[in-house]
């Protein structure tokens, strides 16, 4: 597994511009974020006590478009980035039992970091940094510490299953980005730059297929697997626990 200390997302200065451009980087962001709140209202409209999770959380944006339903008693954060959770503190500082943990996957997978049970669990734009056996791993993880009718929903990078495929996504993803540096008036970076990026070992970034992936949220035990939303390279996926006859999410 590789070293979250020895990758570009532990210098606060990178991390900080990622989250500063986040919206300009990635299309369709804040409507990803609706996606996730539709489900959420969907899925759990009437329930209590509700736990949710967030992981790689960044600066807590999408953690509080969700906690901004009624429902919730408890949120956890976690991320490997300590100035990443000192903005989602700020953020987030309006909402009571919110907790913040410094983390890494590596950390969650060797077991360091209990994660607790929770009924939702969250992740948006952090899990491609894992390979597909720590991926699947992760997903495990996630299904073993869901309660009965508990969902996961991811929003990432996936890799496209052909190359062909991938030439138009990049075109359509160049495309975004230099409309939104024009808007944004960003001049010290190109779309390129951006899309070189996609599969740079010092960003982490190892994306897999989507089907690769929904078949290891399957095999981790998770059911009404399925892709929620997509737009070239990024999608929204996951899964439900399976819920026994009888049960209520609580």
């Amino acid at each position: 597994m590789s070293d979250f200390a020895e990758s570009a997302w532990a210098d606060d200065t990178f991390a900080g511009n990622y989250l500063d451009k986040a919206d300009v980087y990635i299309p369709h962001r804040r409507k990803m974020f609706r996606f996730v709140s539709s489900l959420f209202a969907y899925c759990f409209d009437g329930h209590a006590n509700i736990r949710l999770l967030d992981l790689g959380c960044g600066d807590g944006i999408l953690s509080e478009a969700l906690l901004m339903k009624s429902g919730f008693s408890s949120a956890t954060l976690i991320d490997g980035n300590e100035g990443m959770l000192q903005r989602a503190q700020i953020r987030l500082k309006a909402f009571r039992n919110v907790h913040f943990v410094k983390a890494t996957f590596q950390d969650i997978l060797s077991g360091v970091v209990d994660l607790g049970d929770f009924d939702l669990c969250v992740s948006s734009m952090a899990i491609h940094h894992l390979d597909l056996d720590e991926k699947a791993a992760l997903f495990r993880c996630i299904s073993s510490r869901l309660h009965p009718g508990g969902h996961f929903v991811n929003i990432d990078m996936v890799l496209p299953p052909s190359r062909h495929l991938e030439g138009w996504y990049f075109a359509m993803w160049k495309d975004w980005i230099g409309w939104m540096m024009t808007r944004w008036n960003i001049e010290d970076e190109s779309p390129e730059d951006l899309i070189k990026r996609y599969k740079d070992p010092m960003s982490m970034n190892k994306p897999d297929t989507l089907g690769d992936q929904l078949k290891a949220l399957k095999a981790a035990g998770l059911e009404d697997v399925d892709c929620y939303y997509k737009n070239g390279v990024f999608a929204i996926f996951g899964g439900k626990k399976r819920q026994e006859q009888g049960q209520q999410t609580t």
